[in-house]
């Protein structure tokens, strides 16, 4: 191989064919992008030594094996952002990042103050909201690692966010906030075998999946203590299983919420839920 062109090409034929030539070429554009740093267009890049095409092709095989390119580059994009991930955060969604856009249509009708992300992982949620609003956040996991990688990532891009290890099921929240947002467990175990190999092998079980007879386990605590600790006019904003969103949103309702709306991602499917507290 003489250069980068030929690394591109050498990526390619070495994947398997469970990926498309789609898929093929964005894993091979990550590949050169994010492990061996180079920059387009590839003909021009010509330091490839022994260690790096003994990485690269080390990193086929975990792609070739199932691992998702996102834990084996390090990184995932979310937004405008990319994040560092590894097998200790879930790999951010991009209906996730619709999520974040909710959040940010309604800050004009939020009152004044610090926002949380309840289960931050990779800190995408909160890097966002405190860099797009210019509010500071508070970010929020039981996860010392994961805070550790959203650690990462704010300090990447000097982001208003203050990190919190804490048991949300077990802890109080110590402040009060304009706005709440999360995107918590929410998959039940028996859904396991719909799922993809690449998720239930690779990606955190305690960040996707709650017990079959408690689907809203997470929902109903993060709400309980929203009662107490978002003040008057503030927001709720959740992500949801769409089999489980009806009762997310009866659950803000029972517990004084107001203006509670279900609203569907790009996709058509219903997956977020907001709410305010009254005045």
């Amino acid at each position: 191989m003489k250069n980068g062109e030929d690394l591109f090409q050498h990526i390619l034929v070495n994947l398997n064919d469970d990926f498309d030539a789609y898929e093929k070429r964005a894993i091979a554009k990550s590949i050169l992008y994010d492990i061996a740093h180079f920059k387009m267009p590839w003909i021009a890049e010509t330091n490839l030594s022994e260690e790096l095409v003994f990485n690269i092709n080390h990193s086929i095989s975990r792609i070739n094996a199932g691992e998702p390119t996102q834990y084996v580059c390090g990184v995932a994009p979310f937004r405008n952002y990319l994040l560092k991930v590894d097998k200790n955060v879930l790999i951010p969604r991009p209906e996730t990042e619709e999520l974040v856009s909710l959040v940010l249509a309604n800050l004009t009708v939020l009152p004044a103050g610090k926002g949380i992300d309840i289960g931050t992982g990779s800190g995408a949620i909160a890097l966002s909201i405190a860099l797009e609003s210019k509010r500071e956040m508070n970010a929020l996991d039981i996860s010392q690692e994961a805070l550790k990688i959203a650690a990462s990532n704010i300090d990447k891009y000097s982001a208003s966010v203050n990190l919190i290890h804490s048991d949300i099921l077990n802890s109080p929240l110590s402040e009060n906030y304009s706005f709440i947002v999360s995107n918590p467990p929410y998959i039940p175990i028996m859904d396991k075998k719909d799922m993809l190999d690449s998720v239930l092998n690779y990606e955190p079980k305690e960040a996707l999946f709650v017990p079959d007879d408690s689907p809203l386990l997470f929902y109903e605590r993060i709400v309980e203590l929203s009662t107490k600790s978002i003040i008057p006019k503030g927001g709720l904003f959740f992500e949801c299983h769409h089999e489980f969103i009806t009762g997310v949103a009866n659950l803000l309702r029972a517990n004084g919420f107001e203006n509670v709306q279900i609203l569907s991602d790009l996709s058509g499917k219903q997956r977020m839920v907001q709410g305010f507290m009254p005045e």
